[in-house]
């Protein structure tokens, strides 16, 4: 991720929560990761990009703790606000973390979850590798994305988006095995809507996949 998407998402961070259909969403993802995954409610998760925590707040019954970690120092400080407000402080914590710069923890997780955030990532290949040596033999990843969007309308509204315009199923079920990754499969993931660049343009409905890799 880079500064101009730090300072962008910096700025949104106040109000990220006040858009229902984000929280939709995130409700909606938390059902496709649930109906993959099966969880027992046992494991310790790290979510990557996980701006204000929504997704995870929406698994909080289904594991048994999450930190949740954002580049973002405005998205970690309301994300800690919405876990105190939930009465979830023993069981989850938000971090400000990037992966491709900072030191990653020492600490191991049974999963990872990201939604929507790495096509954010330029060095998404090391990404991927620091996010394998964080996970516990056979821990998973999980990664909800945009499905290949060549012409750039999901990001036309922002003049700087350096990152990836969604990505290709099969190429990304690649890179995850080139990274480490085994028993690698891609999903639908449901769409998102968002206001397409320029005041006359409408909306547009924009496919996501779920990629879920094992260590």
């Amino acid at each position: 991720m880079t500064s101009n998407d730090h300072g962008h998402f910096d700025d949104a961070a106040s109000t990220w929560d006040d858009d229902p259909a984000k929280i939709e969403r995130a409700r909606a993802t938390a059902q496709v990761l649930r109906d993959a995954l099966h969880l027992k409610g046992t494991e310790s998760v790290l979510e990557v990009g996980g701006g204000t925590g929504q997704l995870s707040l929406a698994l909080a019954d289904d594991v048994a703790s999450v930190i949740v970690t954002d580049a973002s120092a405005g998205m970690v400080e309301v994300a800690r606000r919405n876990i105190d407000a939930a009465a979830l402080g023993d069981r989850f914590g938000a971090e400000q973390l990037d992966l491709v710069s900072n030191t990653p923890p020492r600490e191991k997780f049974d999963g990872v979850w990201t939604q929507l955030a790495l096509h954010h990532v330029q060095e998404i290949d090391k990404l991927l590798e620091r996010i394998r040596g964080l996970l516990v033999p056979g821990g998973w990843l999980a990664v909800v994305d945009l499905d290949d969007d060549r012409e750039g309308a999901f990001h036309a509204h922002y003049d700087d988006f350096d990152g990836h315009h969604g990505f290709d199923r099969d190429a990304f079920a690649e890179r995850l095995r080139r990274s480490g990754f085994h028993d690698v499969t891609v999903t639908d993931a449901g769409s998102v809507e968002k206001e397409l660049g320029g005041d006359d343009q409408g909306r547009g409905t924009f496919g996501m996949f779920l990629a879920v890799g094992r260590a």
